[in-house]
C-alpha cells in the first residue's frame, strides 16, 4: 500500500472494480461510499475515468495487473469482437461498449472457449473472412447474433473461409453498415 499510496478501501475497491464485481462493491461498501472512494481514484494511475454509474468506470488494466500481480491473457477478446459488426440494418449484432454487462459476458464466454493465442488468431481470421464474404455476398444482413456465434463456437467452422492471399483483413466499416 506504501509504493502505491492507496488506502486499504482503494485497493479492495480497484480488485473489485478489475473482476467487475460491483455487487460485491454496493454490499462492502454502500453506493455513495463506493462512488466516494472510485472518484478519489480518477484520474491516478487505476482509474482513468468514471461517470456516475460504476459500469462507465474506466479503469487502466495494465496498471491494476502491476499492482495485484495480476498475470494478464495474452488472448485479446476486444480484438475479436471488433471484427463482427455492430449491427447490420436494424439488428444489433453485439454490444457496441467493452462496459456493457453483455459485452462482459460474451468476453467470459470467448475466453472460456478460446485458450491459445494460436486459436484466438485463427479465430479472428476466421471471423473477418467470413464477414468478408458475406458482405462480397451482399448477405450481411444474414450475419447471426453474437451470442449464437460464440454459443457455438462459429469461428471453428469459419476456418473455411480464411483466403489464402491475405484478403481476410477487415474490409467492412460499422459506421457504413
Amino acid at each position: 500500500m506504501k509504493r502505491s499510496n492507496l488506502t486499504p478501501n482503494q485497493l479492495v475497491l480497484l480488485k473489485l472494480l478489475y473482476y467487475n464485481q460491483i455487487d460485491n462493491i454496493v454490499e462492502i461498501f454502500g453506493k455513495t461510499e463506493a462512488l466516494i472512494i472510485r472518484n478519489s481514484l480518477i484520474d491516478s494511475n487505476y482509474i482513468l475515468s468514471g461517470n456516475g454509474k460504476f459500469t462507465e468506470t474506466i479503469l487502466s488494466k495494465k496498471n491494476i495487473e502491476k499492482l495485484f500481480d495480476i498475470r494478464a491473457d495474452e488472448i485479446n477478446f476486444w480484438e475479436f469482437y471488433n471484427c463482427y459488426p455492430i449491427k447490420v440494418g436494424s439488428r444489433v449484432l453485439r454490444a457496441a461498449g467493452p462496459t456493457s454487462q453483455i459485452a462482459l459476458k460474451h468476453e467470459k464466454k470467448y475466453l472460456s472457449r478460446v485458450r491459445s493465442t494460436e486459436a484466438h488468431q485463427q479465430a479472428i481470421r476466421a471471423i473477418n473472412s467470413f464477414v468478408n464474404k458475406q458482405k462480397r455476398a451482399n448477405k450481411l444482413n444474414f450475419l447471426p447474433n453474437m451470442e449464437t456465434v460464440l454459443n457455438n463456437s462459429m469461428w471453428e467452422q469459419w476456418v473455411i473461409f480464411i483466403e489464402d492471399d491475405g484478403t481476410e483483413e477487415q474490409e467492412w466499416n460499422n459506421d457504413q453498415i
